[in-house]
């Protein structure tokens, strides 16, 4: 029985793929392996996408989801001293879902400024407002 050429592994004799360790065993398994990398890599250039699988649009929004629920937190955890409403607000107002169903209603695009001025400016009166009580 033939062995893995990288691993030791025992393989039966039409095994092109080692079992446990996955190295191409014929060269024909290891042109087809990379031709299969190289067409996903262009893949993933032509659609805008990174390496890892995901795109800039996709990391603004899960930072936009993790701030969202930070403020809303925040906000319900300083809601008695009556700054939560604001922190709530800025939670709410940075969220995707809600700059959508505002960007629907305006009839065009917000844009990652003005959501940061709005956002940043909530959260600044939010914090004078639980200095000051």
């Amino acid at each position: 029985m033939p062995s893995c050429r990288n691993c030791g592994t025992e393989l039966t004799e039409s095994a092109r793929f080692c079992p446990s360790c996955a190295t191409p065993q014929t060269e024909e398994a290891s042109r087809r392996l990379s031709q299969f990398i190289d067409e996903r890599a262009q893949q993933l250039v032509d659609s805008g996408g990174s390496a890892t699988g995901g795109s800039a649009d996709d990391l603004r929004h899960r930072v936009q989801y993790a701030l969202g629920y930070l403020g809303v937190v925040v906000g319900l955890s300083t809601l008695l001293a009556g700054a939560g409403v604001f922190f709530v607000l800025a939670g709410l107002f940075v969220l995707p879902p809600v700059q959508t169903l505002i960007e629907s209603r305006l009839g065009r695009p917000i844009g990652p400024r003005p959501t940061a001025a709005a956002t940043a400016a909530l959260c600044v009166v939010g914090a004078v407002a639980f200095v000051a009580v």
